[in-house]
């Protein structure tokens, strides 16, 4: 299968990934020297929110605070090459949703909304000083983008990685069929609706497994509800994740966060759409970066492509200091592919805030 659509490889970067025909960057993505995954296959400070534990791991000292959140079925080790770069000039801290890396897991539905109020009680129970610069990749662009929202005073700037994106449809179809016609428009749209419509009943029954248990690591399905391998985070990265993505505990997480983000609560779209205005986040810094890679020729991969920057664009337009650029060469995980293209754009609210 090809996702065709930027938006469903925003929500979902799973095993759908390992079979999606799309061309990687032509640089190898090896590891040179010292391993850098080493630091974060091991829990760090385990901070009590409520009665459960959230891994954090901060590093590196500086007048602002970055946080970042990882994409969908990720965890901390995702941003093994960003966060010790960001963190020669910022205390950087990286953190692990509910379930996922060395997290407890959640008591509820992992919403966008739960996600949200677990990141809160995270940086209160840390004594994170805030205002923070929020970075989020994907699904975790989408939950820094909502707090932000519900949370202004704790924010200070965004950075956006390829950020999912709410009432995606509805916002892009007039600007679809006005440059790529009434037929691809329909052709993207529905194509998106059933791979979604299929993702969810994948994970669904990835839970379902979880219930009996562990899944056995090579097994078919394993590799259906797994993540493929990274090579560019290191070999003791790719050890410990065929470990964790083995887990009843992280598929349980994995299979709820999808099965309830943003793409699949069409009842949340009204108060999304009342809350994401042009102006919400004031003159806060926020970078919205957009991945480049895809396949020009082909009309679906190029409406899709366009879709992505015209609502990177809108999000942008949350700050009278937002803008959007894509990042040419890189696939949905910029983390991995253009890590330097996240530093420099982390470093460029930094550098805004302190003026």
């Amino acid at each position: 299968m090809r996702l065709i659509r930027p938006v469903l490889t925003l929500a979902l970067t799973l095993s759908v990934a390992a079979t999606a025909a799309v061309a990687r960057p032509a640089r190898a993505q090896t590891v040179e020297g010292p391993d850098p995954g080493l630091p974060y296959v091991q829990p760090h400070q385990m901070v009590d929110v409520g009665g459960r534990r959230l891994n954090l791991f901060c590093a590196g000292s500086g007048p602002q605070t970055v946080l970042f959140d990882s994409g969908g079925s990720d965890w901390s080790s995702t941003w093994a090459l960003v966060h010790p770069e960001v963190a020669k000039g910022a205390r950087a801290c990286v953190y692990d949703r509910a379930g996922l890396g060395y997290s407890d897991p959640g008591r509820v539905p992992r919403t966008p909304f739960a996600i949200v109020e677990d990141m809160h009680q995270l940086i209160v129970a840390a004594e994170l000083p805030r205002p923070l610069v929020l970075v989020g990749h994907s699904l975790g662009g989408f939950n820094v983008k909502l707090y932000a929202a519900l949370y202004p005073d704790d924010v200070a700037g965004l950075v956006l990685v390829d950020p999912a994106e709410d009432r995606s449809a509805e916002r892009v179809r007039a600007m679809t069929v006005s440059q790529f016609g009434p037929a691809v428009a329909a052709r993207s749209e529905l194509r998106e609706r059933t791979i979604l419509a299929f993702l969810l009943d994948r994970y669904g029954r990835c839970a379902d497994l979880a219930r009996e248990g562990d899944l056995v690591v090579g097994s078919d399905d394993y590799r259906r509800c797994t993540d493929p391998v990274r090579p560019a985070l290191g070999p003791a990265i790719a050890a410990e994740r065929q470990r964790l993505q083995a887990s009843s505990t992280y598929q349980n997480a994995q299979a709820s966060e999808i099965l309830n983000s943003v793409f699949s609560d069409p009842e949340a779209d009204v108060v999304y759409g009342a809350l994401f205005r042009p102006g919400l986040l004031g003159d806060r810094p926020v970078i919205v970066l957009t991945h480049g890679l895809h396949d020009a020729a082909d009309p679906l991969d190029a409406a899709g492509q366009a879709q992505s920057i015209a609502l990177h664009q809108e999000t942008a337009r949350l700050s009278s200091r937002g803008r959007q650029s894509v990042v040419e060469g890189a696939s949905h995980n910029v983390q991995i592919d253009a890590p330097a293209a996240i530093v420099e754009s982390v470093e460029s609210v930094l550098k805004a805030l302190s003026n």
